[in-house]
């Protein structure tokens, strides 16, 4: 389960009908983008409907599964029962509708309320500590999931980029409640967004300083998972948080695109469909994400990239020396 996913595009801002239409779905055909589509809980006829069309329109169909904010969105050892007993509702749900997805994809990030605080969008709180067996949950999910019968389904993780900087060996991913080491992913999928580097720097990066970050994140992600690696571009419109900074043009992504295939990555997704959908002429995003070559060479360090990097391993040491703390305050 580990063959090239090749291009994709997450599709969270848009509704499932939006997806469906057949201008859209030929778009993506013609440039084979495949489809990761959320799927929140409530009335599934409108996604029963996509993934045949998806099928019809010869598209790889992952589901893309999400709770609501209250319950933390993404996948995380917060949430894990709960999101573990929704996903596994949810995909016998589709396979008695006869829409089993190719592929179901986890979003590993902090709960959504969390991750606001985290980057100073709401105020701090205390919350309580996670539950000891998240981990495993998850990873239960996974393995039920990967040897499913009759049906087997392939498991992949949209990772982000804070864990690349991680041994694997500290407390980081147990402070971000993500576990990302400790599953048999098929595929993941690192969220390289510049945009939101660039967004969230407050002006401290600029474009030119967040390319040679993507570059290096590009070659620490095939690392790390080899033949499974893969990362998300972006990002076009904004998302969940409401507050993303976006491209300012599709030459950018192209540039993008063309700084990870440099790099060796070839399985790439785009965020996402709903953003480029609301920026005509939007087969002109489609075109600077599927049909850029390779970079010539990967852009050189400059002296603002490499400061961020040397502090975001620092930070990543700290916070994975404190990663216990996170199961006994209260």
């Amino acid at each position: 389960m580990t063959t090239p996913r090749g291009l994709r595009i997450w599709c969270e801002m848009v509704t499932h009908a939006e997806i469906t239409s057949p201008a859209v779905l030929a778009a993506l055909a013609q440039r084979k983008i495949g489809l990761i589509v959320a799927a929140q809980p409530g009335p599934r006829a409108d996604l029963v409907r996509l993934a045949q069309a998806a099928r019809d329109a010869g598209l790889s169909f992952a589901v893309w599964p999400m709770l609501a904010d209250a319950a933390g969105r993404w996948a995380s050892v917060d949430n894990a029962a709960r999101f573990a007993s929704y996903v596994r509702a949810l995909v016998d749900e589709l396979d008695a509708a006869g829409a089993l997805p190719d592929e179901i994809a986890l979003d590993l990030e902090p709960p959504i309320d969390r991750l606001r605080r985290m980057l100073g969008l709401d105020p701090p709180a205390r919350s309580a500590p996670p539950p000891d067996d998240g981990a495993a949950i998850l990873g239960a999910l996974v393995r039920d999931l990967r040897v499913r019968v009759p049906t087997p389904i392939g498991v992949s993780a949209a990772v982000i980029p804070l864990v690349l900087l991680d041994d694997e060996r500290s407390g980081l991913e147990r402070w971000l409640g993500t576990p990302v080491g400790s599953i048999a992913w098929d595929h993941a999928s690192v969220m390289v967004y510049t945009t939101l580097i660039e967004g969230y720097s407050r002006g401290l990066l600029t474009r030119n300083d967040v390319r040679p970050l993507l570059a290096s994140a590009c070659l620490r992600t095939a690392a790390r998972f080899g033949a499974r690696a893969g990362v998300s571009l972006g990002a076009v419109g904004k998302g969940a948080l409401g507050d993303e900074a976006t491209y300012r043009s599709a030459a950018e992504l192209a540039d993008d695109v063309a700084i990870a295939r440099a790099a060796g990555l070839d399985d790439l997704t785009l965020f996402d469909l709903g953003g480029v959908l609301r920026r005509p002429p939007w087969e002109a995003w489609l075109d600077a994400f599927a049909c850029t070559a390779p970079a010539p060479r990967l852009p050189e360090a400059t002296w603002k990239s490499r400061a961020t990097e040397k502090l975001g391993r620092g930070a990543s040491r700290w916070l994975g020396a404190f990663g216990s703390l996170r199961r006994t305050r209260g």
